[in-house]
């Protein structure tokens, strides 16, 4: 009998951590994103001012004449992806900054290196992204991008476990 209660409550303990668990990340395919956090629903944001270069911040989710919340993100060949500023030229992208703050800046380095997942808990529920920089040369400045309201700029990169790991994924036709 103490047996079977014992099983009884491991199997709900499991089960819940199983719910607790966003699913199974798989890589982001090329395309156009915007990156919402869950706090507050606004949107990972960058400069359009001063040719597409400075501090990524949080902000409303839309494209006007100063900031946008567009995203392109693709492939690179050395397996990292790339998180672009669409349309800017010459490119730029999503950098980590050696302080570990994050900005847009030139796309020609190893700070412009990521790796971009998504997930989700099942049908209706809300599709996240996990967006950590993974440079190719394996340098000690991997972490995820998260919110941190005391960072000028509030965007920064930190080592896991830190919430919020994830971001609200909205697609951009």
């Amino acid at each position: 009998m103490r047996s079977r209660i014992i099983a009884v409550m491991a199997a709900a303990v499991a089960a819940t951590a199983a719910l607790a668990q966003p699913a199974h990340a798989a890589p982001l395919v090329d395309g156009v994103y915007r990156f919402a956090a869950f706090k507050d629903g606004k949107c990972l944001i960058w400069p359009k001012s001063y040719k597409n270069i400075g501090m990524v911040s949080l902000g409303a989710c839309t494209d006007n004449a100063s900031t946008s919340a567009n995203w392109q993100v693709r492939q690179r060949p050395n397996g990292t992806m790339e998180v672009s500023t669409p349309g800017s030229n010459p490119r730029t992208c999503l950098r980590l900054e050696t302080d570990y703050r994050v900005s847009v800046n030139n796309c020609a380095d190893k700070y412009a290196e990521w790796t971009v997942s998504y997930g989700s808990a099942g049908p209706g529920s809300v599709v996240w992204a996990d967006i950590e920089h993974t440079p190719g040369d394996q340098s000690n400045s991997w972490g995820k991008l998260v919110d941190n309201p005391d960072v000028t700029g509030r965007i920064v990169v930190r080592r896991a476990p830190i919430e919020p790991h994830y971001w609200a994924l909205q697609q951009v036709s």
